[in-house]
């Protein structure tokens, strides 16, 4: 999911966000939170950290994405993708 913020005072638009979902490497489940603190210091904003799962969800800009994967401790970072599914009543689509 992509998200443009626009600034109504300032008549700006922040860069485009890139909603991500990063996994952890096995080895490195017992330091989920020294990951997540080198992801953000790379420009992550964190959302959730699903640390059993060893998944940590966020957003950053397009050009800080590529560095994410780059983070010790990161296994694999791909972008999150959102189904939507029509109600049942609704008619064939």
């Amino acid at each position: 999911m992509k998200v443009i913020t626009v600034m109504a005072k300032t008549g700006g638009i922040v860069p485009e966000s890139v909603s991500v979902i990063i996994t952890v490497q096995e080895q490195y489940l017992n330091r989920v939170q020294q990951v997540v603190q080198e992801l953000e210091n790379v420009g992550l904003t964190v959302d959730q950290v699903l640390g059993t799962l060893g998944q940590v969800i966020g957003h950053a800009t397009e050009p800080r994405v590529s560095g994410l994967s780059g983070v010790s401790g990161v296994e694999s970072v791909v972008p999150e993708r959102r189904i939507v599914i029509a109600p049942p009543e609704s008619g064939i689509q």
